[in-house]
């Protein structure tokens, strides 16, 4: 799988970055913690591109979140979109 690069971004984002392209997560800020999509609000959210890696950027962000000591959390109402990228 390609690598997924993570970017703390202020007013409260986490972006995921990949060769496809980019995705926001919720990233609480003062106390870090992620609020992760669940399956099913991934499929209803996210570019066509990234319909079929929820396993993949979950793990990954999984992954960032224990290596930075960052609480992360699934829910179905969790804040995902694609970043768009400038020209």
């Amino acid at each position: 799988m390609n690598p997924i690069y993570f970017t703390v971004r202020w007013r409260e984002k986490l972006v995921a970055s990949c060769h496809q392209g980019a995705l926001v997560f919720e990233l609480t800020m003062g106390k870090y913690h992620v609020y992760f999509p669940d399956e099913q609000c991934w499929k209803n959210n996210v570019p066509a591109w990234a319909t079929n890696q929820w396993k993949h950027f979950y793990s990954e962000c999984s992954k960032w979140c224990a290596a930075n000591k960052i609480p992360i959390t699934l829910t179905p109402d969790a804040l995902v979109y694609e970043e768009k990228r400038q020209e």
